[in-house]
């Protein structure tokens, strides 16, 4: 490697690790304060809340009805200025279903991640309330 791919190198990955940070940053200043207001509501209404995973680029957030009935947000950091939300929902006799998305982090504030939250926790119940599991118990009511 030469003198110059070596600076370059040094710079590539200094303008790597300062958008891992900017992710870093509006994951602390928008999509946490958005989820904490969403999981204090849901979990006065029997959701358990978590957040699993936690490393520099990629956090997730976990809303648990049962063991096998459960919303899993997992934000992803995916390039210079991008980064991945991918929701899977797993339901009772269902099969999970899965959402990607790719955002900027220039349009995401707290409205945006609060929707997001409301959005993929509907989705979920609708998901619930269509389980095959669900289904079966209504027919035979």
């Amino acid at each position: 490697m030469n003198n110059w791919q070596s600076n370059f190198l040094d710079k590539l990955n200094k303008v790597q690790t300062q958008w891992v940070r900017s992710f870093e940053s509006t994951m602390d200043r928008f999509i946490m304060a958005a989820f904490e207001d969403v999981a204090s509501f849901v979990r006065d209404n029997g959701f358990k809340v978590s957040t699993p995973l936690q490393d520099d680029g990629r956090r997730s957030f976990k809303f648990e009805l049962s063991e096998n009935a459960y919303l899993l947000m997992i934000f992803r950091f995916s390039g210079v200025g991008e980064f991945e939300l991918r929701c899977e929902s797993f339901t009772p006799g269902g099969e999970p279903t899965l959402s990607k998305s790719m955002m900027r982090l220039a349009d995401v504030d707290e409205e945006w991640a609060g929707k997001q939250f409301q959005s993929a926790l509907d989705s979920f119940l609708e998901a619930m309330a269509g389980s095959r599991f669900q289904q079966a118990e209504a027919l035979s009511v």
